[in-house]
């Protein structure tokens, strides 16, 4: 399998890592497959709110499609419906995931044991590497949102530590893969450079 045509964004809230992404598939000009791991808590107004603004933001011509879990499958499924109702459109297609946060957050909620880090490093790594080989098999462009929530420091609690070491893997895992990685601080983007790129302009 080839390497897939993946660009990861990463950044702290309100870094405008989410704006910079859905600017890069906008560029892109093909069609868009937005995949929204976030869902609406009636009783969270302001996630709820987020989501809003977030709906707000996107064209009306993107697809949506709504996945907290098992995001393999699920994209699978929505690009093949997405071919058939456009079958030989103009431009390569983007699938846009916003975000890898939630989505390890809802793989960790969804352990029968959230202190097992075993069991959520298994899950995580299942799940991306599942992601990971459909964007290999997929012809179209990836796009993945993540926060970067391991630099302030080792989390007070065990959950919050269990959270930040599974997206930290998750991180690590999508990077190793992407094609460019960029850290967003206050909307400017700094590309990350491959460690062995990194290390041998050293």
């Amino acid at each position: 399998m080839s390497e897939p045509d993946l660009t990861l964004y990463l950044g702290g809230t309100r870094s405008g890592k989410s704006a910079a992404a859905e600017a890069h598939a906008l560029r892109n000009g093909g069609p868009v497959l937005y995949v929204a791991t976030a869902m609406p808590q009636p009783d969270d107004p302001a996630m709820s709110e987020r989501i809003r603004r977030h709906r707000q933001r996107r064209p009306g011509s993107w697809r949506l499609l709504e996945c907290p879990r098992r995001l393999a499958p699920a994209v699978a499924a929505a690009w093949e419906a997405m071919r058939s109702d456009a079958p030989g459109g103009s431009g390569q297609a983007t699938i846009l995931v916003d975000c890898v946060t939630l989505w390890v957050t809802n793989l960790l909620l969804s352990l029968p044991e959230q202190q097992d880090s075993g069991a959520l490093e298994r899950l995580v790594t299942e799940e991306v590497s599942a992601l990971i080989d459909l964007s290999r098999a997929l012809p179209c462009r990836w796009i993945m949102v993540s926060g970067e929530t391991g630099l302030g420091g080792i989390g007070g609690n065990a959950l919050s530590r269990q959270f930040c070491d599974g997206l930290g893997l998750a991180n690590q895992l999508l990077a190793a893969r992407a094609r460019e990685a960029f850290l967003v601080v206050a909307g400017r983007l700094l590309r990350l450079a491959p460690a062995a790129e990194a290390l041998a302009g050293a």
